[in-house]
């Protein structure tokens, strides 16, 4: 193992010796193939122990010089990327593969006589790479050209045996430490080999930034987490430390590089808060400055008006001259299409007159930037913009506003006079992905996009020795495709020789002055989130899928060998010339392509016949549509092809057999959430709940951190009853979560207070009946008291766990603000408080109801009473002596918002409900209000009474409740109470306004009269009959 101590200019200056000269340059010497040699040991040492032991104790580690296995290390890694990501062609290559291949030779020969047999070739060896790189069951793309340089970077940086990845607790120099500052490799080898256990896929999946949340590798996440932390102690320091940035041993490029990378990784991992976060500090870090902001212009070829258009205006720093020399790029670029709309300009065309217009959003860097004419940036400044746009685009809602906002970030990019290739690139990749969603420029977003995996597929497939591995198979693991290529031929080749082997394109090929250099190339590929070949083809699949041609993406995943999403194509829609018709027969050639990838075929057969067919079959471009299901039944294929679990989930989803998904289960270790997953679905659809939840509780314990099967095991537990489980899972499921917006987190919310509400009422009823056993004089019962000992044990009383589920349905109301039942909830959680209740959280959801339903309906009486007490308990300060002014509430009381709710919210709402007029009537007599009360008394008798024969008739309700007090003895009741109301009204009220005055007694005796005219046949003799009477008697001169 190496020594301990090395700085990070040091380490700059290994990254840089690369310039100019080839990756593979470093292969060369001895040392570089002695750590080759003990890789392949290694590796061949992991498989062989399957687990059984660490492979550290069949590898003998040497001792090396620490640059010779860093650049060792950084070269393999920058090989792979080069032949995987960016192109160009990675020249030389066979020298390197048979170093490999040679020691992977001695270490077969070394083994054990009944193994010398094996096969032995660069294929086998890169099937032994990529089982290494298996995680959680889940496994990378089984046909990555040079995975083995991959793995050796890996196996250099961060199996502990060449280099140190441990931190020391206390080291001499902490400024010198290796493995702190070699923590950022490793982060970045750890980013890559998420990226390619990403698998693409047809759907949102397709989408490379979004394609981690799907994926299902909470280990690997846990290692980029570890690696994050101590990348960020080591450039930054550490977050207790409050160190200046201008303290760190880095240099403010590579400062600002790891912020944009921080970024990237929150965008692939999810984490949308934290990329937010990353991208500002990067920003500032840079010293850049940059809006969204409008300009006018026109857009149109036929417009002829300027209207206001959206811009990105964008300043760099101001760099010093040897700064400036530093971050020069090449002017060379990737080809950008035309549009050549007969509507649309090429660019928008902004308005003259308008560009020096101040603006005051804007900061004073900004204000006097043109929008035609905008200065040069700064490469760094470049991924900024693009990191924006991937932010926006990843993380908010997929429509034409979200659109309209991200593209202006690509074109500012794409605008500028000169920019770093790979960033051009990822910038044409950002405009083609917004430009699917509109008819008019989907035309040259798909040709973009298949210019670009034309020249990434160019531009990273080897020419030389393609016949033996040809297109799509790099691993030496296919035959060639018989789809038709075409080729564009340059006009100085028309009467040359074509070599059919050589890669072909669409469009022509870019010739080698046009093109950058490898290093110009992946000097900022970990900033830019930039997908490997076969993402971005998958990419360019779902596009085509966009536009309507299912067929043109199944090819692609055809020719990617993506055996899994060829089956869900087929499963979408069937080819063409199905006999039974366009769009039959799909999901059951998806079952026969699943069962080829994972059964041989039937025992009918002869077995050599049975060997030769699987063989034939594993390798040869075969026509799938020929495959049947029923001809492959026979055993397992040993060993199970790559990513067997998840065949073996899609295989269950198509033929509705849990057995598949317990096969998925035990065939990947017990690590493939998704399968116990699909086994609790499916035993929900059965509703076996008990089935259901030990099979959500085995996935969630596999994967901790996916807050959907969190939130499905809550509703689960609160299914079964048990309430403490059932907010333990929603608590998960909301401290797992990405995102802090959106239905499905007010989904969680909401159940969550569910759970806690109904914990609450089990506690009250485990206690009532342990208080009911005692006084009969049997056993205590506290051992069966499930929900009162959990509260007991997290320290929670019954009026704690009100108060969670209250917060937590007011957290829920919060994100899905339209939606009534969750404020309703709020609304009787804070009435239901003891012992004050919550009147603030009250009104609030009183408002919010009200705002979303506005029918009388939303009134719930018990709440309003329960306000109208509250507020009138309080005494009014200066009397209530006639000629007092009306009393206002102070501001901020809940007084003023009760009095604010009634008067703004629910007056306008009332038509039928006597009983709220009446409450308003006495809230405003408590007030002082005294013809206010009056006029809401005489509307709550109006609107009990109806209208018949009525004098006072200015508000009498609807028709429909005519005479039904006549019928009705709780009708008739609620009028009797109204129309003692109003004549107390009248008699305590009457005097002091001055429209009454002394004729208040005649006006209640015309209420009273009235009444017992209409009620006289129906209800006299009743003893609210006197009532009446009695009122009359009283109201007599």
């Amino acid at each position: 193992m190496a020594s301990n101590e090395l700085s990070p200019s040091e380490l700059i200056s290994i990254e840089k010796s690369f310039e100019g000269s080839s990756f593979l340059d470093a292969f060369n010497d001895v040392p570089s193939q002695r750590i080759v040699a003990q890789f392949v040991r290694y590796i061949v040492a992991e498989l062989q122990t399957e687990g059984d032991q660490t492979p550290e104790t069949k590898t003998n580690g040497g001792s090396y010089h620490i640059t010779e296995a860093i650049r060792l290390g950084l070269a393999s890694l920058g090989a792979f990327l080069q032949a995987n990501v960016t192109g160009p062609v990675l020249e030389r290559s066979e020298a390197v593969e048979s170093i490999f291949l040679s020691t992977f030779r001695e270490t077969k020969s070394s083994l054990e006589s009944g193994d010398r047999d094996a096969e032995v070739s660069i294929a086998s060896l890169r099937r032994v790479c990529l089982k290494s790189l298996d995680v959680d069951g889940v496994s990378p793309y089984p046909f990555i050209p040079h995975i083995e340089l991959f793995c050796l970077s890996r196996f250099i940086f961060t199996s502990g045996i060449i280099l140190p990845i441990e931190l020391p607790e206390v080291w001499s120099d902490p400024r010198r430490s290796l493995s702190l500052h070699l923590s950022w490799t490793r982060l970045r080898i750890h980013l890559w080999h998420y990226k390619l256990i990403s698998q693409p896929s047809l759907g949102l999946g397709s989408l490379f930034t979004k394609s981690g949340r799907w994926t299902d590798v909470p280990t690997l996440q846990e290692y980029i987490e570890k690696s994050l932390i101590e990348t960020r102690t080591s450039i930054i320091g550490p977050v207790e430390s409050g160190q200046d940035l201008d303290q760190s041993q880095w240099p403010r490029e590579s400062r600002s590089q790891f912020l944009l990378e921080e970024a990237a990784c929150h965008v692939l991992l999810g984490n949308d808060t934290k990329a937010r976060k990353a991208l500002q500090s990067a920003t500032e870090a840079s010293g850049f400055s940059y809006a969204l902001s409008g300009a006018m212009g026109k857009r149109t070829k036929f417009q002829e008006k300027n209207v206001s258009q959206l811009v990105v205006l964008a300043k760099s720093l101001a760099l010093s001259p040897t700064t400036s020399n530093q971050s020069h790029v090449s002017d060379v670029t990737p080809v950008t299409l035309p549009l050549n709309d007969d509507t649309l300009l090429e660019n928008i065309k902004f308005d003259k007159d308008h560009t020096n217009k101040p603006t005051s959003d804007l900061s004073a860097e900004l204000r006097d930037v043109d929008p035609e004419d905008q200065p040069q940036l700064r490469p760094e400044d470049h991924i900024i913009l693009l990191t924006e746009a991937t932010v926006r685009d990843t993380f908010s809602p997929a429509d034409s506003l979200t659109s309209e906002e991200i593209l202006p970030f690509a074109l500012r990019v794409i605008d500028d006079k000169s920019t770093n290739w790979q960033t051009y690139t990822q910038a044409l990749l950002v405009r083609s992905r917004i430009e699917l969603n509109r008819s008019r420029t989907v035309e040259r977003a798909v040709l973009q996009m298949q210019a670009l995996v034309d020249q990434v597929i160019v531009d990273t497939q080897e020419s030389k020795g393609s016949a033996e591995k040809p297109h799509g198979d790099q691993n030496g693991i296919g035959a060639a495709s018989n789809i038709p290529a075409i080729q564009i031929t340059p006009d100085s080749q028309v009467n040359q020789s074509i070599d059919i082997r050589k890669p072909t394109s669409f469009l022509p090929a870019s010739k080698p002055t046009e093109s950058a250099s490898p290093q110009e190339r992946l000097r900022y590929v970990n900033a830019l989130s930039s997908p490997p070949r076969w993402h971005l083809e998958s990419e360019l699949a779902y596009a085509w899928t966009s536009v309507g041609s299912l067929i043109s993406a199944l090819e692609i995943f055809k020719r990617l060998r993506l055996w899994a999403e060829v089956a869900l194509c087929l499963a979408s829609s069937a080819s063409a010339d199905d006999q039974d018709g366009r769009g039959s027969g799909g999901e059951e050639k998806a079952r026969a392509v699943v069962r080829w990838r994972l059964f041989r075929r039937t025992s009918s057969i002869s077995d050599t016949d049975n060997l030769k067919g699987d063989i034939d079959l594993d390798n040869a471009d075969v026509d799938i549509s020929s495959l049947k299901a029923s001809d492959f039944c026979g055993p397992e294929r040993s060993p199970a092809p790559p990513n067997a679990p998840r065949l073996f989930c899609i295989l269950g989803d198509i033929e509705n057999d849990p057995q598949h998904y317990r096969r998925a289960w035990e065939i990947s270790n017990r690590r493939f959430a998704r399968a116990q997953r699909s086994i609790g679905e499916l035993h929900l659809r059965k509703q076996e709940w008990k089935e259901a939840r030990d099979a959500y509780l085995l996935a969630v314990g596999v994967n901790r951190l996916n807050p959907e099967m969190w939130s499905r095991l809550g509703d689960i537990e609160l299914r079964l009853g048990n309430f403490p489980d059932a907010a333990e899972a929603f608590q998960r499921a909301v401290s797992t979560a990405n995102n802090t917006s959106g239905g499905e987190d007010a989904r969680t919310w909401s159940n969550l207070g569910t759970a806690f509400l109904s914990w609450y009422r089990q506690v009250i009823s485990e206690r009532n009946d342990r208080q009911k056993e005692l006084s009969k004089g049997g056993s205590d019962i506290l051992d069966h008291m499930v929900g009162t000992k959990r509260a007991a044990e997290l320290g929670k009383s019954g009026n704690k766990l009100l108060l969670d589920s209250l917060t937590a349905f007011k957290r829920g109301a919060a994100l899905a603000d339209s939606n009534w039942r969750i404020w309703d909830n709020v609304i009787t959680l804070a009435a239901s408080l003891s012992p004050d209740p919550d009147l603030d959280d009250v009104v609030l959801g009183m408002r919010n109801v009200i705002r979303i339903r506005k029918t009388e309906e939303t009134l719930d009486l018990d709440v309003l009473t329960l306000l109208v007490r509250e507020a009138t308990k309080t005494p009014v300060p200066g009397g209530d002596g006639e000629g007092t002014e009306i009393y206002e509430p102070a501001r901020g009381t809940i007084e003023r918002k009760i009095v604010s709710l009634f008067e703004e919210e629910i007056v306008p709402l009332i038509t039928s409900n006597s009983a709220c007029w009446s409450l308003i009537s006495r809230l405003r007599a408590w007030r002082r209000d005294w013809a206010g009360a009056l006029d809401a008394a005489e509307k709550a008798w109006r609107t009990a009474v109806g209208g018949v024969g009525s004098t006072l008739s200015a508000s009498s309700g609807t028709q429909g409740q005519q005479g039904s007090w006549l019928t009705d003895a709780d009708a008739w009741d609620a009028v009797v109470q109204r129309t003692s109301e109003l004549v107390a009204a009248y008699e305590n009220y009457g005097s002091r306004v001055e429209s009454i005055g002394s004729r208040w007694k005649g006006k209640a005796r015309s209420a009273v009269r009235s009444v017992m005219g209409k009620a006289k046949e129906p209800w006299e003799g009743d003893h609210r009959w006197q009532t009446l009477l009695d009122m009359m008697e009283d109201l007599k001169l």
